[in-house]
């Protein structure tokens, strides 16, 4: 038997978002880069933020960057103006913050998103140069998701005889 880990509340408090629509040949597609600050807190480190995005780049079941980008199923859900991501865990998502309405709508029409994930923590201020370098030293993990449909939640009941 298998057992899934998902990284701790603690470690995903450092996860950051950066998010914007590429215009592809295909049609337009949302982009979402995950990366995590540097080390802040005593006992963090590098490696222990490497380790932590590679347990979460294998929950989201990401691929390699070389590779194309398979499809991971519906991770994002929408619900009053707030995006978050379903990493994986039972009971907990990730929540999105900033996104734009243009990328919420873009979304919510089912249009697909580009989840990429980096292994190396980023500074603030990140530039077209740093990922071109984690690119090339494969250092990304991505995969393309859309919007969970919206479903109607089984509420459980304590009543007797239900």
């Amino acid at each position: 038997m298998t057992t899934k880990t998902t990284p701790s509340l603690g470690f995903l408090a450092g996860v950051t978002f950066s998010h914007g629509i590429h215009q592809a040949d295909t049609g337009p597609v949302a982009q979402l880069l995950m990366t995590h600050t540097p080390p802040r807190r005593a006992g963090e480190t590098v490696e222990w933020i490497k380790a932590g995005m590679r347990a979460l780049s294998a929950c989201l079941d990401l691929s390699p960057i070389e590779e194309e980008p398979r499809y991971i199923g519906s991770r994002i859900s929408l619900h009053h103006g707030i995006a978050r991501l379903d990493y994986g865990d039972d009971w907990w998502e990730l929540r999105i913050p900033g996104t734009g309405q243009a990328w919420r709508k873009h979304v919510a029409a089912g249009g697909p998103v580009r989840l990429t994930l980096s292994f190396e923590p980023t500074p603030t201020g990140r530039t077209h140069e740093d990922l071109a370098r984690f690119i090339e030293a494969g250092k990304l993990r991505w995969g393309t998701t859309r919007a969970r449909p919206r479903s109607r939640l089984n509420v459980r009941t304590s009543r007797p005889g239900t």
